[in-house]
């Protein structure tokens, strides 16, 4: 693959919290299960019978691997197992505030969780997490827990230094999250309003032929060998003479007016192909049913009426094609017939509706 590929697919999957949420839940909890197993070894190693701390930790190691496995394996619960590594976070850091080390060297370790909790868990669980572990040190360096703590020579003035900068790791980390949970949202919304603008017509919020050609392949990619595709292919007719007498603004009223009784079929997909002319496509329909909704469609705009120009109507010529959609198929083929269709149409005075024939088809 492409390094830029590569680079911009995994940028992309980094700004969705759902993914990213899920891709460091993994990673950290496979570098949990590596550093509580190291972390249990001294305990089989140096701690009486029955060395409850060890088997403590070594199930702790286990299901942090299990937790990797059931956010790799199983992503539709990906919310359930966060939070359950959540709570693992909160047991093992809440074990390093009792075990920190002689000098406390293992407490400084702390200091990390509130900056992994925020981009981990979003700015919500990231607080959910990273505050009880603060009120669990605060109860082992100063509350009732400070006689059960493992290593009793921590200074006052180390313990106070470890909360001050435990606090201002945790504000940092709030306002790093809430940047970066404001900027992706941003950038979220500028993206999808790009991918927007790229598939629909910006006068009439029609698809335009990018997002034609997004259906068609999709059309495509789930046929089977029954599966066909009707085309309606709608050119206003006069509407240089539209624009010329009753101005350019109006012109886009009518072309709106016409997409929206064009949009009124259910299971229509309805593209702006150009200047006045559109392109409705149904997937698996009949001639007949496919002739019936273009002769609707041309009466509908033939009796609409505009309140500014009361007296004034316009027409439609229609042409329609009905093509299998099988190993043959060829759109550029259909839009030729659907297009031929129509200028029959026009030359059979406009207005009117006009079917592909069958030996057009078959050529």
């Amino acid at each position: 693959m492409n390094i830029k590929k590569f680079v911009s697919k995994a940028t992309d999957g980094l700004l969705d919290d759902v993914f990213r949420q899920s891709f460091l839940v993994s990673v950290l909890s496979s570098l949990a299960a590596i550093i509580v197993t190291v972390a249990a070894v001294p305990h089989f190693v140096d701690d009486p019978w029955p060395k409850v701390m060890a088997f403590v930790l070594l199930a702790v190691a286990i299901f942090c691997v299990v937790i990797l496995l059931l956010t790799i394996f199983d992503r539709k619960h990906h919310y359930i197992w966060r939070r359950v590594f959540m709570a693992v976070v909160i047991f093992f850091f809440g074990y390093m505030c009792y075990d920190g080390g002689p000098q406390g060297f293992l407490h400084i370790w702390i200091l990390l969780l509130p900056a992994f909790s925020f981009i981990t868990f979003g700015i919500f669980e990231g607080f959910i997490t990273a505050l009880p572990v603060f009120l669990i040190m605060e109860l082992f360096f100063f509350g009732p827990l400070h006689s059960v703590l493992k290593y009793q020579d921590l200074s006052v003035d180390f313990r106070l230094r470890m909360t001050l900068v435990y606090l201002v790791c945790l504000l940092l980390g709030f306002f790093a999250e809430l940047l970066r949970s404001v900027a992706a949202k941003r950038l979220s919304n500028y993206t999808e309003n790009f991918k927007y603008a790229s598939m629909h017509d910006s006068l009439t919020g029609l698809a335009n032929q990018n997002l034609l050609a997004k259906y068609l392949d999709d059309i495509y990619a789930n046929k089977d060998e029954n599966t066909t595709l009707g085309c309606l292919f709608v050119d206003v007719d006069c509407f240089k003479n539209v624009n010329d007498k009753y101005g350019h603004l109006f012109g886009n009223v009518v072309l709106i007016k016409i997409g929206e009784i064009l949009s009124q079929e259910k299971e229509a997909f309805v593209c702006r192909w150009g200047g006045d002319e559109y392109v409705v496509c149904f997937a698996n329909i009949s001639e007949d049913v496919l002739m019936r909704i273009g002769e609707k469609y041309r009466a509908e705009i033939a009796a609409c009426r505009f309140k500014d120009y009361p007296k004034f109507h316009i027409t439609v010529s229609v042409g329609a094609v009905v093509i299998a959609v099988d190993e043959n198929f060829n759109f550029d083929h259909v839009l030729d017939l659907a297009d031929f269709a129509n200028r029959t149409a026009k030359n059979n005075g406009k207005d009117n509706v006009s079917l592909a024939k069958k030996d057009q088809i078959a050529a």
